[in-house]
């Protein structure tokens, strides 16, 4: 028995033995947590900004080169009309479009930048969203008397009849000339404008996208890229001995390039059916250009829903009435 409870004792000596040793304090040294580095903000955390009053730039993934000038001088005549309607000051992207490399039209429709506060100001198509809206204004109640027709500026000013058809009929020349000037074939070249009724714009900023209409995401720009200028009158041109363009007289070592565009009205054949037009109202475009310069209404709803749009009292981007 003496040597039956020795094997016993042995055996239970050495499980505790073993576990003694496992529940004993290590010696190794307890690691260490490193302090936490977000008490305060770094330098590498703080957004990078950028001047405003210079050129920004940016290729699509369809290879279209993009150049803004922000903020920019606004074309003349359109300047000069939105004095004529006493319509408030706005802020104009010089927008460039290159697609001679690119794959896909390129049309747009939207600048947004952003300032140190996270503030965004957004610049939109001049002819849809801004002279579309400016008036003059066609009322069945001018004055508020119900029946009686004319015209008003912005400001409840009512015009005589002639300065109100003469105004009517610039706008809507304008509206016609400036759609569509932010659009680029492939391999074309144009210059178009876009605006904000923001003027008070920051000094510096902290990003800029271009959301080129088609692509679901808006395109990061960078600062950079140069705005072609435009002469005041055009320089003498002579034929290429190819045929193939022109080139200027005085500069014979000038490469040609293609013509910007200056969008004319859409050529008959070009039209939009009436499916054509719904199917492009659904994919974004806006009404007045669907239905009322791709699309020649036929009935006189139809006009009347263009003619609406022009008096400012149709949105021309929904094509519902807003009202007087």
């Amino acid at each position: 028995m003496r040597h039956m409870i020795s094997l016993t004792t042995v055996a239970v000596a050495t499980a505790l033995g073993l576990l003694g040793c496992s529940m004993s304090p290590s010696k190794e040294p307890l690691p260490t947590v490193a302090a936490s580095s977000t008490a305060s903000p770094t330098a590498e955390q703080t957004p990078a900004t950028y001047e405003l009053n210079q050129t920004f730039t940016a290729t699509t993934s369809f290879g279209a080169t993009l150049t803004v000038e922000l903020p920019a001088a606004g074309p003349d005549d359109i300047e000069q009309l939105r004095t004529d309607l006493k319509v408030e000051p706005v802020s104009y992207a010089k927008v460039h479009i290159d697609n001679r490399k690119g794959t896909e039209e390129v049309s747009v429709y939207l600048v947004t930048i952003y300032d140190e506060n996270g503030t965004a100001y957004e610049f939109q198509d001049l002819s849809v969203y801004h002279v579309a809206d400016w008036g003059p204004h066609y009322t069945d109640a001018l004055g508020g008397v119900e029946g009686t027709y004319g015209y008003t500026l912005t400001d409840g000013t009512i015009l005589d009849e002639t300065v109100g058809d003469d105004l009517s009929r610039r706008s809507t020349t304008l509206q016609n000339q400036y759609l569509n000037a932010t659009n680029a074939s492939k391999l074309e070249v144009s210059t178009g404008w876009l605006a904000s009724t923001t003027t008070k714009l920051p000094e510096r900023i902290t990003g800029i996208t271009i959301q080129p209409q088609g692509l679901g995401d808006e395109v990061p720009m960078t600062p950079g890229g140069t705005m072609p200028t435009a002469s005041a009158s055009p320089a003498p041109t002579e034929q290429q001995p190819d045929g193939s363009g022109t080139i200027p007289a005085d500069d014979p070592q000038s490469e040609p390039g293609p013509p910007e565009t200056e969008h004319p009205e859409p050529n008959p054949e070009d039209k939009f059916t009436y499916e054509e037009a719904l199917a492009a109202l659904e994919g974004g475009m806006p009404y007045y250009e669907a239905f009322c310069i791709r699309y020649d209404p036929v009935t006189d709803g139809g006009r009347s829903q263009c003619e609406g749009i022009e008096a400012g009292t149709v949105d021309p981007i929904t094509g519902e009435y807003i009202g007087d």
